[in-house]
Order: structure tokens, then sequence, then C-alpha cells
């Protein structure tokens, strides 16, 4: 934990990593004012809001292959996470009426599916624009 204070610490101490940060808090709040649900311009708001939280955590890498990896990792978590998702909610709906076990199993579920149709998505964005940014960077350095 102390580590990623750390990072933290060491992430938000650079100067465009609070303005990144900021645009994508500000994108997001204003698509939920808009509305997500089935709403096209609410949801591109909330995906172009956590590509910028993605990005502003990130934006020190300059080599494509960290922005490959990156991508690499969020189209594997995006199965991942919505069959997690599925089996958090059958299991719910197996288990009946417990109180306590059925909040818990739903939030689970609930954090699998955000994981994987907003942030896996939002992630693989910034993932594909990085990797070629720093791609065609390298190859035309002028």
């Amino acid at each position: 934990m102390n580590l990623f204070i750390a990072y933290l610490k060491n992430q938000f101490g650079r100067k465009l990593t609070v303005p990144i940060f900021g645009v994508g808090i500000t994108l997001i709040i204003i698509a939920l004012f808009i509305g997500i649900s089935d709403n096209p311009p609410g949801v591109g708001l909330a995906y172009l809001g956590i590509s910028f939280l993605c990005f502003s955590m990130i934006h020190q890498w300059r080599s494509a292959r960290d922005y490959w990896t990156l991508l690499a990792i969020s189209v594997i978590s995006f199965p991942v996470l919505i069959l997690l998702h599925n089996i958090f909610d059958t299991v719910n709906t197996q288990i009946g009426t417990m109180p306590l076990g059925n909040q818990f199993l739903n939030g689970f579920a609930v954090i699998f599916f955000v994981g994987g149709v907003l942030i896996a998505p939002a992630v693989a964005l910034v993932g594909i624009v990085g990797g070629l940014y720093y791609l065609i960077f390298k190859q035309h350095p002028n």
C-alpha cells in the first residue's frame, strides 16, 4: 500500500497529471448529468472520461511496447471480467434470498460488469492510440 501511495504522490507531482485527471473527472460528471443509460452521447463521454483518467496515470510512458502491453492486458481482461460478472450474477440468482449474501454478490457482479464494459474498452483505446503514436513517432522523429 505504501508503494501505491508513493506512486500516486510522484504521479500527481507531474505538471500534466492533474489537468488531464481533471478533464477526465469533468467528462465523467457531464456524462452522469446527461445520463449513460441508453444514451450514446453520455456513454461516449463516459468512455472518453475514463480514457483521460487512464492516460493521466501513464502519460509519462515513452515506449510503444508499454502501450501494446496495456492493450493486451485490457483485451484479455474484457472477457475475463464479463465472465466473472456472469458467474457472480448466476450465483446470486441461484442462492435465493440471503440479504447480506445477495448484496455482496450483486456488488461484485456490478464491479466486474463496469470493469468489463466501461473500463477495459477505454483502456484499450488508450493502448491503441498511445502505441500507434509512439510507433509513428519513433519511425519519424522529425
